[in-house]
């Protein structure tokens, strides 16, 4: 296992003054509501490498978007090693609407009844991924605490840790290793997201968790049918097919969790399997 260090950023409680209409009295304190403090996010180093993206010809449950294979190298770089929980989005969702006007998230209370699951925003699932949230939402976040969305490129070279096997773990799938609901055997059957973990068998070599399963995770990549291709730029800077990567509790099919597999949100799919984690580039 390749040995790793951890930076933790610096993070605070927030005070929020609540004051009504009129004059206060002489003398008396503005009525002050405290905010759950936000653990600061834990992010470990990556180590500067290359390693060839996408899978190989022979790989099962391959999709054919998974090729040509495409070298690519990087520097090193910080990764978050959880995805963005609730209560840390929860905190910070002023900030992401003061960046983002049009971002949009959707809270337990508003989720949508034909979405599998429930929205994790405002409910007791705190220590759970942030789900039920847009690109635009996810790209804010990441901003506002002063990273950014991986890149696809980025996001395959993390999960793989410096393997090569179809999954981070091993060519064969493994329940261990993920939050999903391919032991019930049928979509969405799980019923929900998990906490999230910082050791344990659903972290890989690099110390990264729940890379596979839990929740899907934006990437800043356009998606195009070939590896090593650009999507053509949006005008507003939003890729029109935002890919997502690494499955979610929602998914049954063992292939969706390998390395290498590709996805893609759709309406009529929701966004209870969809989450985020970010990157902190030098």
């Amino acid at each position: 296992m390749t040995s790793t260090s951890f930076l933790f950023r610096s993070g605070s409680a927030l005070l929020v003054f609540m004051a009504g209409c009129g004059t206060a009295k002489e003398g008396t304190a503005p009525r002050i509501s405290r905010v759950e403090p936000v653990p600061p996010p834990e992010s470990v180093w990556l180590p500067a490498g290359r390693f060839e993206m996408g899978s190989p010809a022979g790989e099962l449950e391959r999709d054919v978007d998974e090729g040509p294979r495409t070298e690519a190298a990087f520097e090193r770089f910080q990764m978050d090693v959880t995805p963005v929980t609730a209560r840390a989005f929860a905190a910070r969702r002023e900030q992401v609407r003061a960046k983002d006007p049009q971002a949009r998230w959707w809270s337990d209370a508003e989720t949508p009844s034909e979405w599998l699951g429930r929205c994790n925003l405002d409910s007791e699932r705190t220590d759970h991924p942030v789900n039920c949230v847009d690109w635009r939402a996810a790209r804010a976040y990441c901003e506002v605490i002063g990273g950014a969305l991986p890149t696809e490129a980025e996001w395959e070279y993390a999960v793989r840790a410096s393997t090569t096997s179809a999954f981070w773990w091993g060519e064969s799938f493994d329940t261990e290793h993920v939050v999903g609901s391919v032991s019930c055997g049928s979509r969405g059957c799980l019923g929900g997201t998990a906490p999230v973990v910082h050791a344990g068998p659903r972290c890989n070599g690099w110390g990264l968790c729940d890379m596979a399963g839990n929740v899907w995770q934006w990437t800043a990549t356009g998606y195009q049918e070939r590896l090593g291709e650009d999507a053509p730029p949006e005008v507003s800077g939003v890729p029109e097919k935002p890919v997502h990567r690494g499955g979610s509790w929602l998914n049954h099919i063992p292939g969706l969790f390998r390395s290498a597999h590709r996805g893609l949100a759709y309406p009529k799919n929701g966004l209870t399997g969809v989450g985020f984690r970010c990157v902190h580039r030098p």
